[in-house]
């Protein structure tokens, strides 16, 4: 971006112009001047007609030069106004996109540490336990591989420079994927409380991974005792949804913060926290056409919906053709 104002708005034709109008008017009036004041208008036959004349000239060309300086003055003045209120624009936009863009990297490292934590408590809880049975070594040794391709595919998007994380049509064990984080989590030190639900979801099971990830270790760095996770469908506005509430027997939310504690940034008066996660959990659960929000319960609880997997047909169609009440989503 120029640091010249004239440059920005090329324009230096009119202040040439404006200038050399000035110095023009400024000759004429001193001439006319010198003129009305010289001794052979004094000593002419028609002296005082002469002298009359040559004032009205003399005032009305100060008026004309007045008035066109004053355009060109003007003229001048909107156009750096312009200019400097279009680079103050753009530089708002670019502050904005720098913003949005530091957003997206620290939403994206969030993501990212707290993978490699679950991976790394996995890991070391396999190389220094000899008690653990193999089932539950199988287990662990699985749920590491899966962390690491979502991980992989995580970095891959930070990589390619784009904006949000694709949110591809698809159908979600919520099951697996609740499974997977907890054992991340119990390898961490934090009890995770799961009951099978076969509940099946549409959408991303990246993005869903991370939202439940996120409440996870919201629930684990905030909360007290067992965490636990029930999954359960329910009946929408207009279609089937997957109810997903993670609860914990911590503090809770502070009362001043309850109303906004999905935006950026904001957290409670004694977390450690940076306030992103929440949002990045509230954000991702919006876009893939579900929700996100505290509940107004004894514990702390966290209620994710999102769109199921499972449809409901009406009970006297699926009488007809003696099938079940609910079917897959193709």
């Amino acid at each position: 971006m120029s640091t010249s104002i004239f440059q920005r708005i090329n324009s230096g034709w009119l202040t040439t112009a404006y200038a050399t109008t000035t110095a023009v008017f400024i000759g004429i009036q001193s001439f006319l001047i010198a003129v009305l004041q010289g001794p052979w208008v004094s000593f002419h036959a028609h002296g005082a007609v002469l002298w009359a004349i040559l004032t009205a000239i003399v005032v009305t060309t100060s008026l004309v030069a007045a008035a066109a300086l004053l355009f060109g003055g003007v003229r001048i003045y909107r156009r750096v106004c312009a200019a400097e209120a279009k680079a103050a624009d753009e530089i708002y936009h670019d502050l904005l996109s720098a913003r949005e863009t530091q957003r997206l990297h620290r939403a994206r490292m969030h993501e990212v540490t707290s993978t490699l934590a679950g991976v790394r408590s996995a890991s070391e809880l396999l190389c220094n336990s000899e008690t653990l049975d193999p089932e539950r070594r199988v287990a662990m040794m699985t749920m590491m591989g899966s962390e690491l391709r979502r991980l992989e595919r995580l970095v891959r998007a930070q990589r390619g420079g784009a904006d949000t994380m694709p949110i591809d049509v698809g159908v979600i064990d919520v099951d697996a994927v609740v499974h997977n984080l907890a054992l991340a989590h119990e390898a961490s030190g934090t009890t995770v409380v799961h009951e099978p639900s076969n509940a099946l979801a549409v959408g991303s099971s990246d993005a869903a991974a991370r939202i439940i990830n996120i409440l996870l270790d919201n629930a684990a760095k905030h909360g007290s005792g067992a965490v636990d996770v029930t999954v359960r469908h329910e009946p929408g506005e207009a279609d089937q949804m997957v109810v997903i509430e993670v609860s914990d027997d911590g503090p809770g939310v502070a009362p001043e913060v309850r109303e906004r504690i999905f935006e950026w940034g904001v957290r409670g008066p004694d977390s450690a926290g940076q306030g992103i996660g929440l949002n990045e959990a509230h954000t991702v659960a919006d876009r893939m056409g579900g929700s996100l929000r505290l509940a107004a319960a004894d514990r702390t609880t966290f209620v994710v919906t999102l769109p199921s997997a499972v449809i409901q047909r009406p009970t006297a169609e699926a009488d007809k053709e003696g099938a079940s009440d609910d079917v897959v989503a193709a």
